[in-house]
């Protein structure tokens, strides 16, 4: 009988020194607890699949104690993926602490997503747990997707759109740049067709005289024979295409033969005598004095002169 009343006793003192550890640990637990304020705010609430929102956590608790926001696995965490976070800890009021925690999540899935649990871990002065805290909030992120809703690949970041070309403030300075060309491209024509017109109106043999009176002079003053048959040669071909009309300056003399023969030309053989010899000059060295040359000049004078009487030359 009295082994059983000890027995008893034993028990119930174990009972009792249960009883008190356990209200000795948990009565700082449930004072914490009572004590932190948790806010959480997420930003966007709406989103496509695969990419990024911001979410922050404040926690503001009593001074003397240090809190400790813990994240599930990312088993736990699906459909969110984490991708960034930062912790940052100040002062709220003369008793009350912030604790700021910013994250970065990339979500996936589709339809209503509720933000992850997460629990806080109090700590105090010496770095000893007194108690933990599931927090659970009604924050949502709704997912619409594109694609199908088990795509997993994050979506990259949307770069800045750069701003438009402005067209439309440079129609106006296009428009005058091309009115200025084609002011321009008709002052040419107009200026072309004028000099063409004034060309024309000039009697070639007249222009010929002129040039074979100043090239006689030069051949008096001292100018070598050889040069003078060249020149010579340049303003008969001159004269015989703005004349009769034919391609001379850049034709071959047996070409301005042809043509000259077709023309049916009065003074044909002088013509093409004093082109040959003027061939023999530049092409067979040939050396001729400067009595010969001034008689080529005069003959060709005496060309120009007879189509100025109004023959066929």
């Amino acid at each position: 009988m009295k082994r059983g009343i000890e027995r008893h006793s034993s028990m119930i003192l174990a009972i009792a020194a249960l009883l008190l550890t356990f209200f000795v640990i948990a009565a700082p637990f449930a004072a914490n607890a009572e004590g932190a304020k948790v806010m959480v705010r997420v930003s966007p609430d709406t989103v496509y699949a695969g990419e990024r929102i911001s979410g922050t956590i404040l926690v503001q608790h009593r001074l003397g104690t240090t809190v400790a926001v813990e994240l599930p696995d990312s088993i736990a965490l699906s459909p969110f993926i984490l991708i960034g976070r930062t912790n940052t800890t100040k002062p709220f009021s003369a008793s009350m602490t912030e604790v700021r925690v910013e994250l970065e999540l990339a979500v996936f899935g589709s339809g209503s997503q509720q933000f992850p649990a997460f629990t806080l871990a109090f700590f105090d002065a010496d770095g000893l747990m007194i108690g933990r805290q599931e927090h659970r909030t009604d924050a949502q992120v709704i997912v619409k997707t594109l694609t199908s809703p088990d795509m997993l690949d994050f979506r990259p970041l949307k770069p800045p759109e750069r701003p438009g070309f402005p067209f439309r403030l440079l129609l106006p300075i296009l428009f005058g740049m091309l009115g200025l060309a084609a002011a321009v491209l008709l002052a040419l024509f107009l200026v072309k067709r004028k000099v063409r017109l004034f060309a024309e109106t000039v009697d070639p043999s007249q222009v010929a005289g002129r040039k074979l009176r100043r090239l006689e002079g030069r051949l008096s003053s001292g100018m070598q024979p050889s040069e003078c048959y060249a020149e010579l040669s340049t303003i008969i071909r001159e004269y015989l295409e703005r004349h009769y009309h034919i391609q001379a300056l850049e034709a071959v003399t047996q070409e301005i033969e042809r043509d000259l023969r077709k023309l049916g030309v009065s003074s044909f053989e002088t013509i093409m005598t004093l082109l040959r010899q003027a061939d023999l000059v530049k092409f067979a060295d040939s050396r001729p004095t400067a009595d010969e040359s001034r008689n080529s000049i005069r003959k060709a004078g005496e060309i120009v002169r007879s189509s100025e009487s109004g023959g066929k030359g």
